[in-house]
């Protein structure tokens, strides 16, 4: 089965428009968000049937600013659900964008989204119509936690069912599955939390952060509520 990566794209903002500033002065810590794939876990608060079934799933996540404009930064939200289906619905947009309400963290060292706009696909081959409106987003952007936890609401709908849920998000997203050789000699994956704890070479969750590995999704998720720090 082919893997849809959330954020398999660059927009062509420029570098003046994206989240780090080509060069200059060093600036104090601004609001952000780890850039790349997040794994989110869900915990139901309302709804039924299939749009109840959520457990964790990845979010393609990403901020846009312009440096020295004093403007609050942009969060866009890319889920990989909808991510499989780009370019088949080209009527709906495939990503949730929203504005920062500070440029810097505030008390607590938290910033926060409070609505974004909706992201939304309709799969044309099956008519399916899947929903995204988040809501509420808090994201820690501490030096302990640069925007690598966060918490937000979601209101999912598919076709005629609505759900609630609260989210719980960390970066990077990471499998905890491995691979191990078969009895033909072919790899086989197979689940393995201790792959949350391995060092990854660019893309590995900070050993600082509580982790578990989520049984039906195999994602490296994080335990507890953000700010979430060992002792």
């Amino acid at each position: 089965m082919k893997t849809h990566r959330a954020f398999a794209w660059i927009l062509p903002l420029g570098c003046a428009a994206w989240l780090g500033a080509c060069g200059g002065a060093q600036q104090p810590p601004q609001c952000t968000v780890g850039r790349g794939d997040h794994a989110v876990r869900y915990t139901l608060k309302t709804g039924t049937g299939v749009c109840a079934r959520k457990k964790a799933e990845i979010i393609g996540a990403q901020a846009f600013r312009v440096p020295g404009s004093g403007v609050p930064p942009t969060l866009v939200l890319k889920p990989a659900e909808l991510a499989a289906l780009e370019g088949k619905d080209p009527a709906h947009s495939v990503t949730a964008s929203g504005a920062f309400t500070t440029e810097y963290p505030g008390e607590g060292g938290v910033c926060a989204v409070p609505s974004m706009s909706e992201a939304r696909q309709v799969d044309p081959g099956t008519m399916a119509d899947f929903r995204y409106q988040w809501s509420n987003l808090r994201i820690e952007s501490q030096a302990a936690i640069p925007g690598t936890q966060w918490t937000a609401e979601l209101s999912y709908s598919e076709g005629d069912c609505l759900a609630t849920y609260t989210a719980v998000g960390v970066f990077p997203a990471i499998k905890c599955e491995r691979q191990v050789p078969g009895a033909d000699g072919k790899p086989v994956t197979v689940r393995d939390p201790e792959v949350c704890r391995l060092p990854r070479a660019g893309s590995s969750l900070d050993p600082a952060f509580p982790i578990f590995c989520e049984e039906s999704t195999n994602l490296c998720v994080l335990e507890g509520e953000p700010p979430a720090l060992l002792p």
